[in-house]
C-alpha cells in the first residue's frame, strides 16, 4: 500500500508546479486566486496521503530532524502571532489580492512536508519533480521572451502567466540555481544538455523581465559559490588569492560597465544601470523600510500580524516618501523586514532557525558532492538576495521549498500491516474534506464577484453582492471594495433606493469587520456622505449620520496621524456641512505633515483659497512654502498668483510672473497672466 501512496503523491507533486500556468479571467485577481486555490486543493489531497503513509510507517516520522522541527516551530510561532495581531481574522485568512495569511502559510509548509516525506521514501523522485518545474518554467520563459520580443524589449516588462515581471525574474533566478545543483549531480550527457537549454531560457527570460533584484541575486549567489568553492576545495593558497583578485577585478569591471551609456541598451542590465546612475528610483522603497521599522518598534516581540502591514504602514507613515513617488506599500518589499514587522523578533528568529537548519544539513553533507552542495547554499543566498527587495509569492514559495527539501535524507521503511488505522483515516479524511469545501467556497466567491460585476442591472448586481457577502469570509473586504467601485462608477444610473441600500449594507458589513482598512473606511464614508446629502434634501436633520461620519474621521486621523489624505477628506466633509471653522481646525492640525513634506503647504493653500475662501490663510501657507525648494507646474503658478494678488502682495506676484515666464513663455501663458491680473485690477509691469 505504501508504494501506491507514494506513486499517487508523486503525481500530485508533479502537477502542482503547473498551477503557475493558470490565468483565470473569470475570477477576482486572475493571476493569483485560482493558482492558489488549485495549489491548496492538491496539497489537501497530499496531506491525507502523507498522513496515511506515516500511519502505515510510524517509525519514519522525522521527529529528530531539525529542518522539520524548525518548520513546525516557525509555523507555530506565526499561529501564536495571529492571536496578538491587530486584526486576527485577517492574519489568519489573508485576503484575495495576495492569497496569504496563516491559512496560506499552512499549505505552503504542508507542501514542504509533502516534498520532505516523498524524498524520504523515494529519493529518485527528486528528478521527477524537477522535470515538472523545468517544463513549467520553460513554458513561462518562452512566453516571457516572446512577449518581450513582440514589444519594445527595453521599454516593456512582460509578465507571462504570473502577472508581474518581477515574479518572473524571481522564478528564473531560483530555477537557474536548482539547475546548477542537478547539473553536477548527474553523469548523463542528455540530462546536462537539457539543464543547459532550460537554464539559457530562464536566463534570457530573467533579462527580459528586467528584474534588478534577480540579477543582483544571481551575482550574490555566484559570489557565494566562488567563496565556498575556494574554501572547501583543495587549491594552493597562491591560486586562491589570484582567483579572488581576478574575481573582484571582474566585479569592479562590471560596476564600471554599469556606469556607461552602452549598458542602457542591454535588457536586464538597463534598470540596474539607471538605478546606479540615478538612485532616486529606490528612495521610495528605502522610506518604506524606514516606516515599517518604526512600526516594528511598537510591537517588537510578536509583531503586527500577518497581512496587517498596511495598518503598520499608515500608522507610521512618513510623508517624505511623496517627494519621490505617491507610493502606498502593503508590504515593505523586503522579506527580512516583512517577517520582523509581521511576527516580531520571536517570529524572525524562528525563521532564521528554519534557514539555519537547512544550512546545517548542507554543510554536514557537503562532501557528498561539493560543487552541487555549494550551489545549494548559493540557491539560498540568491533567494535571500532577491527577497531583500521583494517578498514571496506562489512561484517563489514552490521553488524555494523544493530546493530546501533536496537535503532530506532517505529512510528505510517497512510497512506495519498490523496497525488498526481506519479511525485515524476517517478523522483526517473528514478534516481534509472540510478543507476542500473551504477551497471550493473561496473559488465560488471570487468567481461570483466577477460575474456580478458584469451584471447589467445594477439593482440585481447589488442584491447579489449583498447575498454572497454572507459567505464571503476573508474575501469580504475585497468584495466590498470591488462592488463599491462598480457602484460609484455607475452612480448616475441609480434609479431607486433599493440599489443604494444593497451596496451600502455590503460596505457597512465589511467595514464593521475590518475597520483598520484605510481604503474600505474611505468607501464607507463615501456612502455616509451620500446618505447625509439625501437626508438634507429631505429636510431631515441627518444628525446621526453626521456624528457617525465625524467619529470615523476622528478615529482615522488619530490612527493615521501623518497621512495627508485623511485630513483633507475630513476637511472637505466638514466644508460640505458648512462648518468652515471646524474644517480649518482639522487642517491646522495637519500642519505637522507639512514640516515633513512641505508641498503639503501648497495643498493647504489650495483648500483655504478655493474651498474655504480664506485668502489670508492661503497666503500664510504659500509664504511658508516659499522657504522650501518647490517646483510649480502651470496650475500651481495660476493659483499662487491669485493668492498673492488677493492679498495685495504685488511684489511677490511680479517675482512669480518672472519665474513663470522663464519656464513657459508661450502666448497662452501670457494670456493667462493678463487675465488673472485684470481680474484683480492690476496690470503687468
Amino acid at each position: 500500500m505504501s508504494n501506491k501512496l507514494i506513486n499517487i503523491l508523486i503525481i500530485i507533486l508533479f502537477i502542482i508546479p503547473f498551477s503557475l500556468l493558470i490565468v483565470d479571467t473569470s475570477v477576482l485577481f486572475p493571476y493569483i486566486t485560482t493558482k492558489a486555490l488549485f495549489f491548496r486543493i492538491l496539497v489537501t489531497v497530499g496531506i491525507f496521503l502523507v498522513i496515511w503513509l506515516y500511519l502505515l510507517n510510524p517509525e519514519t516520522l522525522p521527529k529528530k530532524n531539525l529542518l522539520f522541527l524548525s518548520s513546525l516551530i516557525f509555523l507555530g510561532v506565526n499561529l501564536i502571532a495571529v492571536f496578538f495581531s491587530v486584526n486576527p481574522y485577517r492574519s489568519f485568512w489573508g485576503n484575495a489580492e495576495r492569497m496569504e495569511g496563516w491559512w496560506s502559510m499552512f499549505f505552503y509548509f504542508s507542501y514542504f512536508f509533502l516534498l520532505f516525506t516523498l524524498f524520504q521514501f523515494s529519493p529518485y523522485s527528486k528528478k521527477i519533480i524537477l522535470f515538472s518545474f523545468l517544463i513549467v518554467t520553460s513554458i513561462i520563459s518562452i512566453v516571457e521572451i516572446t512577449e518581450g520580443l513582440r514589444n519594445n524589449i527595453l521599454a516593456s516588462r512582460p509578465h507571462a502567466t504570473l502577472g508581474n515581471a518581477t515574479y518572473i525574474g524571481f522564478m528564473n533566478l531560483l530555477t537557474i540555481f536548482l539547475l546548477l545543483y542537478f547539473y553536477f549531480q548527474t553523469k548523463s550527457f542528455s540530462e546536462k544538455v537539457n539543464y543547459v537549454g532550460v537554464g539559457i531560457l530562464n536566463f534570457l527570460s530573467m533579462l527580459i523581465s528586467q528584474t534588478r533584484g534577480s540579477i543582483l541575486g544571481l551575482l550574490l549567489g555566484m559570489i557565494t559559490f566562488i567563496f565556498l568553492y575556494i574554501i572547501f576545495f583543495k587549491i594552493e593558497l597562491k591560486k586562491k588569492l589570484l582567483f579572488f583578485l581576478l574575481f573582484f577585478l571582474s566585479l569592479f569591471g562590471f560596476y564600471l560597465l554599469l556606469r556607461t551609456e552602452i549598458v542602457l541598451s542591454i535588457p536586464g542590465l538597463k534598470r540596474i544601470a539607471e538605478t546606479i546612475q540615478n538612485p532616486v528610483s529606490v528612495f521610495p522603497r528605502l522610506f518604506a523600510w524606514k516606516i515599517f521599522l518604526n512600526a516594528f518598534k511598537e510591537k517588537p516581540l510578536l509583531g503586527w500580524g500577518l497581512e496587517t502591514l498596511p495598518v503598520a504602514f499608515f500608522s507610521y507613515f512618513d510623508p517624505q516618501i511623496f517627494y519621490y513617488e505617491k507610493a502606498i506599500f502593503d508590504r515593505p518589499h523586503n522579506k527580512f523586514i516583512e517577517v520582523l514587522v509581521s511576527t516580531g523578533l520571536i517570529g524572525f528568529f524562528a525563521w532564521l532557525f528554519f534557514l539555519s537548519s537547512f544550512v546545517y544539513y548542507v554543510l554536514k553533507n557537503i562532501k557528498e558532492n561539493l560543487i552541487s552542495y555549494c550551489f545549494l547554499l548559493s540557491f539560498l543566498v540568491a533567494y535571500l538576495g532577491q527577497n531583500f527587495t521583494l517578498f514571496d509569492m506562489q512561484a517563489s514559495y514552490l521553488l524555494f521549498f523544493f530546493g530546501i527539501s533536496l537535503i532530506v535524507p532517505k529512510v528505510n521503511y517497512k510497512e506495519n500491516t498490523d496497525r488498526f488505522i481506519r479511525p485515524y483515516l476517517i478523522l483526517i479524511g473528514g478534516i481534509c474534506l472540510v478543507f476542500l469545501v473551504i477551497h471550493l467556497q473561496h473559488y465560488y466567491i471570487v468567481n461570483r464577484i466577477i460575474a456580478y460585476l458584469r451584471e447589467q442591472n445594477l439593482e440585481k448586481s447589488g442584491q447579489q453582492f449583498l447575498r454572497i457577502s454572507n459567505i464571503a469570509g476573508p474575501f469580504l473586504t475585497e468584495e466590498a471594495f470591488i462592488a463599491s467601485n462598480h457602484f460609484f462608477a455607475n452612480l448616475n444610473n441609480i434609479k431607486n433606493g433599493k440599489t443604494f441600500d444593497y451596496f451600502y449594507r455590503l460596505s457597512e458589513k465589511a467595514w464593521e469587520k475590518d475597520k483598520t482598512d484605510y481604503r474600505l473606511t474611505g468607501i464607507y464614508l463615501g456612502y455616509l456622505r451620500i446618505i447625509f446629502d439625501i437626508e438634507s434634501q429631505m429636510s431631515l436633520s441627518g444628525q446621526d449620520t453626521k456624528e457617525k461620519a465625524i467619529n470615523i474621521y476622528n478615529d482615522l486621523i488619530s490612527r493615521y496621524k501623518l497621512f495627508p489624505e485623511g485630513y483633507i477628506n475630513y476637511a472637505n466633509f466638514l466644508f460640505s456641512l458648512g462648518e468652515k471653522e471646524k474644517a480649518k481646525e482639522i487642517l491646522k492640525k495637519s500642519e505637522i505633515i507639512a514640516t515633513k513634506y512641505p508641498p503639503y503647504y501648497f495643498q493647504l493653500a489650495n483648500i483655504f483659497y478655493n474651498q474655504l475662501g480664506d485668502y489670508q490663510e492661503a497666503y500664510y501657507y504659500l509664504t511658508k512654502l516659499n522657504t522650501y525648494s518647490f517646483k510649480f507646474n502651470e496650475k500651481d503658478y495660476e493659483l499662487a498668483l491669485k493668492i498673492y494678488l488677493s492679498n495685495g502682495d504685488k511684489k511677490s506676484a511680479d517675482k512669480l510672473i518672472y519665474e513663470w515666464k522663464k519656464i513657459s513663455s508661450t502666448t497662452s501663458t501670457q494670456k493667462k497672466i493678463e487675465d488673472i491680473l485684470n481680474s484683480f485690477g492690476f496690470k503687468e509691469k
